[in-house]
């Protein structure tokens, strides 16, 4: 069995994690020189938010949130990688340059699993300690295998998901894990596994945002169930979610002043950022989906007339001038639309325009705002609930996720066309390129991989 070379990273930013290794793309210790002892030392591992918290960026840009064509200007500021993801190229790197996005999923995948193989004969712990560090490595083991196979296998569909290939699935910290795909329903099925394990040892909420927690275990099962297509459960985990009372911002409340820093941000279930930043231009179609009063047009979208030329995302600057990764992850919005997409689903007028204010009335001044009607919506009740999703979750990966799910709706996936250096390229509801390519570096170090469908 081949050598682990799957992980092209360094865990050097673990303290716990000494020494380097005598092999190239390989860089953990041997199990018996680690220094991993007590249960703080793997509490430790979890706090350290380099571990956790930085993720991937190209669903930002293979959306259509993104216009339809950029300028030289713009396209110069992204260089070359991100100009062939948002062409949805054959290939994104190339020579000896490496995905951030699969390094820093694999390379939490690989801590994760860590902390699973040890917490729970560490020392100086007691049971219920281990249980907690545990469940957190679980649920972060959960989101990357999401957004694994979200960006890198195909689309789900629960009556192909035995057969669809998957990605290698990892569970232990071994170097000689086979690095076969497993079926994608497999990689799933150990989502729900790890999800539903963990919330039995979570608090409701974290003490800070980058923890796990019971409600962001419940929103992610109901972002994963959502996927799958099993929309029973998907409803039953966001209610759970919602009877947990998530924050949701009066944004009225913030016009003239300070919005909360990410880490007091109690919207954020679980704070994932993005391993870099793209700020736009956004689809001016996206743009005309809000309403002018609506303040998240006024407090989240900027212009931009030199760069990007257009309107672009500014929420990461609203209150840190100097930082521009966007927020992935999970939050409180996500939970309310997840719920009224599927009582969309079920037909279910009432319950969507309930949930569709409960929202809306948090994003417009109170002498601006105008509650929907059953009336209003009532010609495509998943429309209603699409566009609402494309309008809070600008800026952010749920919008590729959604346009890659919505391919098994007929035409709520729109074939989408973009031009760049004049040549104009389109993605279609059965285009393999809904799924990014794996990095030649990984396969030629891991053939057995095999790349994806181009």
């Amino acid at each position: 069995m081949k050598i682990k070379n799957i992980i092209l990273y360094s865990l050097l930013s673990s303290s716990v994690l000494l020494a380097a290794s005598c092999r190239k793309f390989v860089e953990v210790d041997q199990y018996d020189k680690r220094t991993l002892k007590t249960t703080d030392d793997f509490r430790y591992l979890l706090n350290n938010k380099g571990n956790f918290e930085s993720s991937y960026i190209l669903p930002l840009i293979t959306s259509d949130n993104i216009a339809a064509e950029v300028p030289t200007t713009a396209s110069l500021a992204w260089g070359e990688n991100y100009q062939r993801a948002y062409i949805w190229n054959d290939y994104f790197y190339v020579d000896n340059q490496q995905d951030v996005a699969w390094n820093n999923l694999y390379k939490q995948i690989y801590i994760a699993n860590e902390i699973l193989d040890g917490v729970m004969e560490s020392q100086n712990g007691t049971t219920s300690q281990k249980l907690a560090v545990a469940a957190e490595a679980r649920v972060h083991r959960a989101f990357a295998y999401f957004s694994l196979a979200n960006q890198y296998a195909q689309v789900y569909d629960p009556t192909k998901a035995e057969s669809q290939p998957g990605l290698p699935l990892l569970l232990k910290a071994d170097l000689f894990e086979n690095l076969s795909r497993v079926s994608l329903a497999r990689i799933y099925e150990q989502m729900i596994t790890d999800l539903s394990l963990a919330t039995e040892n979570l608090p409701n909420y974290p003490t800070f945002n980058y923890h796990p927690s019971k409600i962001a275990a419940y929103a992610l099962l109901s972002r994963v169930y959502l996927t799958m297509r099993n929309f029973e459960e998907a409803g039953r985990y966001a209610d759970l979610a919602l009877a947990l009372d998530p924050t949701v911002y009066n944004l009225e409340d913030y016009v003239s002043g300070s919005y909360p820093r990410l880490i007091d941000d109690k919207e954020v279930l679980l704070s994932k950022l993005s391993s870099g930043f793209i700020r736009g231009p956004i689809n001016p179609e996206l743009i005309a989906l809000y309403k002018a009063d609506d303040l998240r047009l006024k407090l989240f979208i900027g212009t931009d007339v030199n760069t990007y030329k257009g309107s672009v995302y500014i929420k990461p600057l609203f209150n840190n001038p100097y930082y521009y990764n966007s927020y992935v992850g999970l939050n409180s919005p996500e939970i309310i639309l997840n719920r009224a997409e599927v009582y969309a689903r079920q037909n279910n007028v009432a319950k969507v325009v309930e949930l569709l204010n409960l929202l809306r009335k948090k994003r417009f001044a109170a002498s601006k705002y105008i509650a929907l009607s059953p009336t209003d919506i009532s010609g495509d009740l998943l429309q209603s609930v699409v566009d609402e999703r494309r309008r809070e979750f600008v800026g952010t990966d749920l919008r590729w996720y959604d346009m890659r799910r919505l391919t098994l709706d007929g035409n709520y996936f729109k074939p989408v066309s973009r031009t760049l250096n004049g040549q104009t390229y389109t993605l279609t509801a059965s285009s393999p390129r809904l799924i990014y390519p794996i990095n030649q570096e990984v396969l030629t170090l891991n053939p057995e991989i095999g790349q994806n469908p181009r």
